[in-house]
């Protein structure tokens, strides 16, 4: 068991309905929301922070490194968790940082974190860490999803964003995007390719739940996300889903795409 808040309050680890990642090492990493922090004094409170945890030791589960913001108090005072979004551990690259790890929250500023080192905490600025990039995406309350080094993101009130990773960097604007935006609260992208070729991006548009409205299955190129290859309502006679459910991933196995919806879980593949 790990508690991030011990002695402290909040500190919720919901990150979007996203489970925690792992690493080829057995190393869990996840992202925090709102809550007390004070980790960098020696404390054991690790609001709005990524958390890096082991189970290799004979003491169960413990933090073995972290990043927080150097705003986290503002963050915490804001409503801006950090930990919306969830957390991806990219395959290990070639170049100077062959372990990474990249997330974004509410606040919309994408993290590139070196999972060696994570950087812990630096009241001043976010220098510590490979990177961090303010603007380019909304609030993420969803994580990202990788393909031969492209990084998708779906964030609120804005297009798919398709980034590219190359030699420990990211692309700091969007290389390409999608022609629609998607409203709170974004997307799960997932991915589908015969290895390194044939990649589609699917997303499901949950952004109706609240009314019950149907959802809607998108399907991008995931090497130009510009070029949409499908959705739901080109035929919705035929296609269309059931009732949204926020924070659903589409599920693609052996040919077919898996929709959840509210009463039911839809069905996609070829046509005869």
């Amino acid at each position: 068991m790990f508690d991030d808040s011990p002695n402290g309050t909040r500190g919720g680890i919901w990150q979007g309905g996203e489970p925690p990642a792992a690493d080829a090492d057995g190393n869990i990493y996840l992202v925090t929301g709102n809550g007390t922090f004070d980790a960098s004094t020696g404390g054991t409170e690790f609001g709005d922070s990524f958390v890096k945890l082991s189970t290799s030791g004979t003491g169960g589960i413990s933090v073995v490194d972290y990043f927080t913001p150097y705003d986290q108090a503002t963050l915490a005072q804001n409503d801006e968790d950090l930990g919306s979004g969830g957390n991806l551990v990219i395959p290990d690259q070639a170049g100077p940082y062959p372990y990474m790890l990249v997330g974004a929250g509410k606040e919309g500023v994408i993290y590139l974190i070196d999972r060696d080192a994570m950087g812990g905490h630096n009241p001043s600025n976010n220098n510590q860490i490979i990177e961090s990039i303010s603007g380019v995406v909304g609030a993420a309350y969803t994580p990202p999803a990788f393909w031969q080094n492209n990084i998708y993101f779906s964030s609120v009130g804005r297009q798919l964003d398709q980034f590219q990773l190359y030699n420990g960097s990211l692309s700091t604007v969007p290389i390409t995007q999608s022609t629609p935006r998607f409203s709170y609260p974004g997307a799960v992208p997932a991915v589908s390719a015969n290895g390194g070729t044939n990649g589609i991006v699917w997303i499901i548009d949950a952004s109706l739940f609240k009314s019950q409205g149907p959802a809607v299955l998108h399907a991008f190129d995931a090497a130009n996300i510009s070029r949409e290859l499908y959705n739901t309502t080109q035929n919705e006679s035929r296609d269309q889903c059931g009732p949204s459910v926020k924070f659903t991933v589409p599920t693609i196995a052996n040919g077919k795409v898996y929709v959840p919806a509210e009463y039911e879980v839809d069905v996609y593949g070829l046509l005869p």
